[in-house]
């Protein structure tokens, strides 16, 4: 909706979305808008509009703290890959942070509905980073 028209604000988004029986509150968009890395520009004199921005900012260790503790089920390894299932509809968004940590020795992520797979670059470094996503688990 975002890219399809000119949205000023978070009441005219919550709108658009019950408009496609798509129910949220005003806190909840305004953090999940955040994690989309969506952004206020400037269009016109004195108008802003939201825009996702293509620029990724990297995740802090407190951007996986949150997603892991609240999201992350089961963290799983085979040879250089390790695999880690989440809460259903949550893999995606896992994966974009655990992406956009910028982890040393992490070739990929490949995220579906609730599981993740993770490419190391080799098998030695799977530990350090199991390790590294255990302790974000830790509240």
């Amino acid at each position: 909706m975002i890219n399809a028209q000119d949205v000023e604000n978070q009441e005219q988004l919550v709108e658009a979305l019950e408009r496609h029986a798509i129910s949220v509150t005003q806190a909840t968009l305004s953090r999940d808008l955040r994690e989309m890395g969506v952004t206020k520009i400037p269009k016109g004199l004195g108008r802003f509009i939201y825009k996702i921005t293509t620029a990724e900012l990297p995740a802090t260790k407190k951007d996986l703290k949150n997603k892991f503790i609240n999201f992350v089920r089961e963290i799983k390894n085979a040879g250089n890959l390790i695999l880690i299932k989440t809460l259903p509809g949550e893999a995606q968004g896992v994966a974009r942070v655990i992406d956009n940590a910028k982890i040393d020795n992490i070739l990929g992520t490949v995220a579906g509905d609730d599981t993740i797979l993770i490419v190391i670059d080799k098998f030695v470094n799977v530990k350090r980073i199991i390790n590294t996503f255990r302790e974000v688990m830790v509240k």
